[in-house]
């Protein structure tokens, strides 16, 4: 049985590994994952309860995460429903699957909803109040470090409310009515959500938006110049330094990869982040020369595909070529992607014992 006042300082552990890592050599290369799917699957505790229930899912996936040996202690979860649910976009719920955005029911279909988006309570709507609740939770089960917080990404919310392909067309069609939807996302919601977050945690560092609609070939590097990146900067000049957007892929889409590496640099400066199957097929080399041309810390992710389809072997190896050359030197973090509900239990360990095998700086 799941026990909710655990307690789980020992994380703190690898909360300082992670920080050696980001600022010179740890002891061993430090592993952070987004696993809220895998955790869910492994206690057998059905979505919504799992989802909507605060202690549940901030206990749940620091045990999970510390069956399998994971050093950072990330908590993760739907995070690009929070906001539109809360004004009104349905969500769909089910018993097994991370809750979704109902993609045929958009929030925004005309102007007239445009006053749909404004400034929730978020002491009280949606599930405002539960991300609070599981950010407090959490931090209190891991003695208190200050670790990330989450929320959904200008685009990426335009997308949820208004539908992907609609806003892509609205973008040629009618810049105007997508400049003011960008104006009231930011100014009604992101940017008063973001600064009630820093007032309920007043030491936190890192507050990351996911982007993942942000990415290449789901739109090109113009829309990510003129639409995208500016969305970023105006938060932060609203909110501060804290905001970064680090999960931008597709850069092997590019004849010039180091393009699409340089957008990423402008949201997120304190370090750069690979994943596959990007990191795959342009290697992990390009990725450690262009950190260290910014002078910043690595970070590669581990495709959550290939966690799930790979053998032990495998997944092992990749390990070991990514910690080879992204770990030489230090200030380099590996990163599981996404480990969902049908990874295989037995990839994961792999992946930690490659870790402990290759990664010890000693």
């Amino acid at each position: 049985m799941l026990d909710i006042n655990k307690d789980y300082s020992s994380f703190q552990e690898g909360v300082k590994r992670f920080e050696a890592a980001m600022t010179g050599i740890p002891d061993r290369v430090p592993v952070v994952t987004q696993m809220h799917e895998f955790a869910m699957k492994e206690l057998g505790i059905p979505a919504k309860k799992f989802y909507t229930t605060p202690g549940i899912l901030a206990a749940g996936t620091l045990e999970v995460m510390e069956k399998y040996g994971i050093d950072v202690p990330v908590l993760d979860y739907d995070v690009y429903n929070i906001e539109v649910e809360a004004l009104g976009q349905e969500i769909k719920y089910s018993e097994h699957d991370m809750p979704d955005v109902d993609r045929t029911k958009p929030l925004i279909r005309d102007r007239d909803d445009l006053k749909k988006i404004r400034t929730p309570d978020f002491y009280s709507d949606g599930r405002f109040p539960d991300v609070v609740e599981m950010n407090r939770i959490f931090r209190k089960l891991i003695g208190g470090a200050e670790i990330t917080i989450r929320f959904c990404a200008p685009f990426s919310f335009a997308a949820n409310v208004r539908g992907l392909e609609q806003l892509l067309m609205d973008i040629y069609t009618d810049p105007d009515f997508v400049r003011n939807l960008f104006d009231r996302i930011i100014e009604e919601v992101l940017a008063p959500w973001v600064l009630h977050l820093k007032k309920e945690f007043p030491n936190v560092k890192n507050i990351s938006g996911d982007d993942a609609a942000g990415s290449l070939p789901i739109v090109d590097p113009p829309i990510i110049k003129e639409w995208i990146i500016p969305s970023v900067l105006r938060l932060r000049e609203l909110c501060g330094p804290e905001i970064c957007v680090p999960n931008w892929v597709g850069e092997k889409h590019l004849k010039n990869p180091e393009e699409m590496l340089d957008f990423k640099h402008q949201v997120c400066p304190g370090f750069v982040e690979g994943q596959d199957p990007d990191v795959e097929e342009l290697g992990p080399a390009l990725y450690k020369e262009y950190a260290k041309k910014k002078k910043v810390p690595l970070v590669l992710g581990i495709g959550a595909a290939f966690m799930d389809l790979s053998s032990q072997e495998e997944v092992a190896e990749r390990v070991r070529q990514y910690i080879e050359i992204g770990g030489k030197g230090g200030r380099f973090a590996l990163l599981f992607c996404n480990l969902g509900a049908t990874t295989p239990p037995e990839n994961v360990k792999a992946a930690i014992d490659a870790v402990h095998r290759y990664g010890s700086y000693s």
